[in-house]
């Protein structure tokens, strides 16, 4: 395949994966179909196939996409706070706002999307890379900054800095467990007070 070829072929990619993220913004992931995101894209169902073999590939590919775009965004924050040396606000102000809300519309689809694309990741090498990488650099540089509010003295000296950054990125996740039934869900009030207990005991005595 010449170095043309390429580009064509991954241009078109790209925009059925966009047009797949439009649809299923709009409709839902359950209601986006193939004959919509084929037109919103501008093309033909046999481009699609060329590049997924079935809806579901297309919609874990899109998915997919749009986490290792998120975690970039995030990537790139934390890699300016540390460029610049500066933690703006109270670190552990923004954990708390990371784990409360747990019943919120927005919270629930993005830790649903989120699943999806770890469990496609189990069965798909090259996504399971991708996204490694991504969670690799962002858990560094959340680590980084971590470190550097114990430098402060606001988030305790004695706590692993790594740990936290983990329970940062985890908490999230885990709540997918209970995203299945809305009877699963915490009361917001009750987590709100345990996630404020937890960002207490990190806090430095004092601060």
């Amino acid at each position: 395949m010449t170095r043309g070829l390429e580009n064509t072929d991954s241009q078109i990619r790209g925009r059925l994966i966009d047009s797949a993220l439009a649809i299923i913004d709009r409709d839902g992931i359950d209601g986006a179909r193939l004959r919509d995101i084929v037109e919103h894209a501008g093309m033909t169902t046999g481009s699609l196939y060329w590049f997924f073999k079935n809806r579901r590939a297309l919609v874990n590919a899109a998915l997919s996409e749009r986490y290792i775009r998120k975690m970039r965004q995030l990537t790139d924050a934390a890699e300016d706070i540390i460029e610049k040396g500066l933690v703006v606000g109270d670190p552990l102000d923004l954990l708390a706002e990371i784990t409360v809300r747990v019943s919120d519309s927005e919270r629930v689809l993005a830790r649903r999307e989120r699943v999806q694309v770890l469990a496609a990741a189990l069965d798909d090498p090259v996504l399971a890379k991708q996204v490694a990488d991504v969670q690799r650099k962002l858990l560094a540089q959340l680590t980084s900054v971590i470190r550097s509010t114990q430098e402060m003295g606001i988030i305790r000296a004695d706590v692993d800095a790594y740990s936290v950054a983990v329970m940062i990125q985890s908490t999230t996740v885990g709540l997918a467990s209970v995203d299945l039934a809305p009877d699963l869900l915490p009361d917001d009030g009750d987590w709100i007070y345990l996630m404020e207990r937890i960002v207490s005991a990190l806090r430095t005595p004092g601060t």
